[in-house]
């Protein structure tokens, strides 16, 4: 009797996940869990105009929610790395060859909104194939340009002075002042606008590949700005006696022999490439926490009621 009842309870069980499980799929889906891979750019004082490869990769993470047909908006975790370097750069493209390099692990938190060309239809399961879109939005940047301390300090004429402390490190930026003052926190606002073209490859997945430049109200992605006039502050504006101050001096200016370091007249900027899966959830907790929600659909007609599996009456 009791292997019995042990196998109805067993029985009932499955029959119930199963029908909650038949049931998700009878869902007009609005939650979307995405995540890809991409390429980074940088594009400021250090951009070598040539180098249209010179990119580095990205990852991306994030949540979209569909609010209407054709509008839907999420946020974004973007961990990815800008880099430059105008150390053999082509004096046909730029006749400023400073000897500057920089590289940078960077975090972008965003939230954007995107509409689409195609209304997507009532029920999801029947969205276009192929749907362009645009979008825009707004984030912070977490960024921290590094460099490698040069060997020596030269002076204007190019003659080396002393060996420099902490040279072969790559150290952090920010801290040495390297335009004094070029005083700059760790965050900035960004501005993502692009576009891209979404994909539907199977009932609960698209596959997305959008572009996007990143405007930004700093000039020091790259710690560079070439702020005063020329950017290169006079070596009597550093301490020669205090190691750090011999390193930021050689940072500052790593040839000697710079003429106009940076643009200050305009901000830093970078571009994005990715291509994401997005997988189409249910997101029942997701409505209860955000207050969201939209009008449940069957994505198949009914076949009939009664039986062992009657989910009863459908909205």
């Amino acid at each position: 009797m009791k292997k019995i009842l042990l196998i109805s309870i067993l029985f009932f069980c499955g029959a119930e996940i199963f029908a909650q499980s038949f049931y998700s799929n009878r869902i007009n889906r609005r939650w979307m869990a995405t995540g890809g891979l991409g390429y980074a750019r940088s594009l400021g004082d250090l951009t070598n105009p040539g180098s249209y490869f010179d990119t580095r990769l990205n990852i991306v993470g994030g949540l979209q929610y569909r609010f209407s047909n054709r509008v839907q908006a999420g946020v974004n975790l973007m961990a990815f790395q800008l880099s430059g370097d105008d150390q053999d750069i082509d004096p046909e493209l730029n006749t400023r060859s400073r000897g500057l390099s920089f590289v940078s692990n960077n975090l972008e938190l965003s939230a954007t909104a995107s509409i689409s060309l195609f209304p997507t239809a009532s029920r999801f399961t029947q969205r276009k194939l192929v749907n362009p879109y645009i979008f825009a939005g707004v984030g912070v940047l977490l960024f921290d340009p590094r460099a490698e301390v040069p060997e020596y300090l030269r002076n204007e004429a190019g003659d080396t002075l002393m060996s420099v402390p902490r040279a072969g490190e790559m150290v952090s930026l920010r801290k040495y002042e390297t335009e004094r003052p070029n005083t700059y926190g760790r965050f900035a606002m960004v501005i993502p606008v692009g576009l891209g073209v979404r994909v539907k490859v199977t009932e609960f997945i698209d596959v997305t590949a959008q572009i996007s430049n990143r405007i930004t109200f700093t000039d020091y992605l790259d710690d560079v700005s070439g702020v005063n006039g020329r950017g290169y502050p006079d070596l009597s504006e550093f301490d020669l006696n205090v190691p750090e101050e011999v390193t930021a001096a050689a940072l500052s200016n790593p040839s000697g022999r710079g003429e106009i370091r940076g643009n200050p007249e305009s901000d830093d900027y970078y571009l994005i490439f990715n291509v994401k899966a997005e997988f189409y959830i249910q997101g029942d907790m997701l409505n209860r926490i955000f207050g969201v929600g939209g009008k449940h659909y069957n994505i198949r007609p009914s076949r009939g009621r009664g039986g062992l599996f009657n989910f009863g009456k459908r909205r």
